[in-house]
């Protein structure tokens, strides 16, 4: 009787399953596991790598571009900062342009770390990206980036990105 209901309990779960979120987390948990135990000695989430990613794309950028950039909101950009800032992988300054916004910047600790990283980064891309051939790996990617980009609702953290610049 108990393993019936269990059965059961298991089968109703297939809804769950079928959810795009769920196993859009789930994928992205699971490339969050391989790249942390990658950067164990680091010290650096995927949410950090992503950070110190953007910022080694440019000399610096005020936490507003980081929030679009990374498509999230302030509180959480604000948050990420001062971690970054607590490793010393970051600094702050005043932007000379508009006294209101502070600049974020890499340290030089914070382009080594970055370095060191990347490695971590691309195994946890090549990880989920393996189980598809050449054509399915297009094909998923020009469909999350469809999903993503044609998200018209996503005003609390826009992603601020071209459907060029990702491809």
């Amino acid at each position: 009787m108990a393993n019936q209901q269990s059965g059961k309990k298991i089968e109703n779960l297939a809804e769950l399953y079928d959810r795009p979120g769920f196993l859009l987390r789930r994928c992205q948990q699971e490339t969050g596991f391989v790249f942390e135990e990658s950067c164990a000695e680091l010290g650096l989430t995927v949410r950090q790598y992503d950070f110190l990613f953007v910022l080694s794309t440019a000399e610096a950028r005020d936490q507003d571009q980081l929030a679009r950039l990374l498509g999230l909101d302030r509180s959480n950009t604000g948050h990420v900062v001062r971690i970054l800032l607590r490793k010393g992988l970051v600094k702050r300054q005043i932007n000379p342009d508009d006294k209101r916004k502070r600049l974020v910047s890499l340290t030089e600790e914070g382009k080594i770390i970055f370095k060191q990283a990347k490695p971590a980064a691309e195994a946890a891309k090549d990880y989920l990206l393996d189980l598809l051939n050449d054509e399915e790996k297009v094909d998923f990617m020009a469909m999350l980036q469809k999903i993503v980009l044609g998200n018209k609702r996503s005003d609390r953290a826009p992603l601020e990105i071209k459907a060029t610049e990702v491809v």
